[in-house]
């Protein structure tokens, strides 16, 4: 009876003693780190550092749904940007404005207005900001007006070719993408840097994906492999190319000072995909074609991505593919401290239109209506959250 009892307490000591010991046990990053061609690679798992994490949201303000105050409301559309005082930037798509709202959600003031004239637009396009912090509005397809923080026009910069999306780079440069051309050699996917007068610095770097050589038509389409990119510090950014899980983080020059991959297995594309693509899933085409779904080529995988955020610490996240039969599904999302270590995996029900000082941000589209609610919710475990390997 007392050797039973003995050992009874042994093992009750043994087992509290591995229980104690599991939970002060720092996690074990299981990557590597390797420099290829001078260039520092680190080479991440499949798995996070830390498991999954979860954003405990609490819905702190709301702006629009309000048909009865004009300042108030966006009958159709919108995006946002957020400055580091937290005033809100709102490009009011179906009232062709921006306005602008500090951070409790006060009417400012419109910046610019409809028209041809200096500081005016004709169609108002995304808000961005430079490092100073005033506020940028794409005119159409190639130009940006620039304003001063008390809305004032200051100046117009004119791109000299036209580019499909972009950021505002280190140094008040551009970042975008051009739209895949028929030049020598096949359509290619380009990244280039423009300067501060809108002229072509650099081409950053070029992608082909499922673009042949020597073809004469294309049609981009929801499986396309796409460039993503994202600001990160006022001299960074970073950006990759979506057949391939590597994320490249570049200096002001375009530099790549560090590349970021994971361990992660292609995904083929189904049947059923390709069928529901070539019947609503083309997003352009062009070149010499009659039906764009005939000119549809697939990848030989699903992308791995679809866009980048980053948030106040360097912290990035990659936010996953879903495929077209799971379009609206939550998105899956990978989250790597600024020096590459892949630290968690989450699930948003929503992608945000921002993460700022603590802060998400959501353009809430009313299905039916297609009215637009800006939402912002506070991160109330945010600190719970680690920003790199410890």
């Amino acid at each position: 009876m007392k050797k039973i009892l003995l050992y009874s307490l042994l093992l009750f000591g043994l087992t509290n003693f591995l229980i104690l010991n599991g939970q002060t046990e720092k996690p074990s990053w299981k990557g590597k780190v390797v420099f290829e061609n001078g260039v520092k690679v680190v080479k991440n798992p499949g798995e996070p550092l830390y498991g999954e994490f979860a954003f405990v949201l609490q819905q702190e303000l709301t702006i629009g749904g309000d048909p009865k105050n004009e300042a108030y409301y966006f009958p159709k559309g919108a995006s946002l940007s957020v400055d580091d005082g937290l005033n809100i930037y709102v490009t009011d798509v179906g009232n062709k404005r921006v306005q602008m709202y500090d951070k409790s959600g006060r009417y400012v003031r419109t910046i610019g207005r409809q028209g041809q004239g200096p500081g005016e637009y004709i169609f108002p396009g995304q808000v961005y900001l430079d490092p100073e912090g005033n506020p940028c509005v794409r005119n159409g397809g190639i130009q940006l007006n620039f304003y001063g923080r008390d809305g004032l026009f200051k100046r117009t910069v004119t791109f000299k070719t036209f580019i499909n999306v972009f950021i505002l780079g280190p140094q008040g440069t551009i970042i975008g993408t051009t739209q895949p051309g028929f030049e020598p050699g096949g359509p290619k996917h380009s990244l280039i840097q423009l300067d501060r007068d809108g002229s072509v610095l650099r081409t950053i770097a070029e992608f082909r994906g499922e673009l042949r050589e020597g073809q004469k038509a294309y049609t981009l389409h929801w499986y396309s492999h796409w460039i993503v990119f994202s600001s990160l510090t006022s001299d960074s950014f970073c950006y990759g190319f979506s057949d391939d899980y590597k994320i490249y983080l570049a200096n002001g020059g375009g530099e790549t000072i560090l590349v970021v991959a994971k361990d992660e297995k292609p995904l083929s594309i189904a049947g059923k995909e390709k069928e529901a693509t070539k019947e609503g899933g083309m997003f352009m085409w062009s070149g010499q074609t009659q039906k764009p779904e005939d000119d549809i080529v697939f990848p030989d995988h699903r992308p791995f991505f679809r866009s980048i955020l980053n948030d106040d610490t360097g912290r990035f996240y990659v936010v996953r593919f879903n495929s077209i039969l799971e379009k609206d599904a939550p998105s899956s999302v990978d989250v790597f401290s600024k020096d590459g270590i892949y630290l968690y995996k989450m699930t948003w029900p929503f992608i945000p239109a921002a993460i700022k000082h603590g802060c998400v941000y959501e353009v809430r589209s009313d299905e039916e209506t297609g009215e637009v609610r800006i939402v912002r919710y506070l991160i109330k475990n945010l600190s719970q959250m680690k920003t790199d390997r410890g």
